[in-house]
């Protein structure tokens, strides 16, 4: 649908305690409002993530440990790599990550890693 140039035009008039909530619902999803107002029209979920930034973090460390353990392995400086533990944090930060996408009102937190 971004493809799509829009020309219709749909507006409505609310009170100001409406109009406060649904600003807050907006600032709270990260999304501007048209976005916020059209995916809550379309019946599209929108996903609130309160603390997906250690989240991420934990994944570029995985990945900045995984290139660092590739090129040791190129230059011939190691033979072999347990990767156990980092396929367990890969794992768990998959699962976390997806769990959003599937459940409803659930927010993961750093200790769910």
């Amino acid at each position: 649908m971004a493809n799509r140039k829009r020309h219709q035009v749909i507006a409505f008039r609310v009170t100001a305690a409406e109009r406060r909530q649904i600003n807050a619902k907006i600032r709270q999803s990260g999304l501007n409002q048209q976005e916020y107002l059209l995916n809550t029209a379309l019946g599209q979920p929108i996903h609130v993530v309160a603390e997906l930034k250690p989240i991420l973090s934990e994944l570029r460390a995985c990945g900045r440990n995984l290139n660092q353990l590739t090129v040791l392995a190129h230059e011939g400086r190691i033979q072999t790599v347990g990767l156990r533990a980092a396929v367990d944090a890969l794992g768990k930060a998959y699962d976390a990550v997806n769990a959003l996408l599937t459940s409803e009102d659930k927010v993961i937190s750093h200790g769910d890693l």
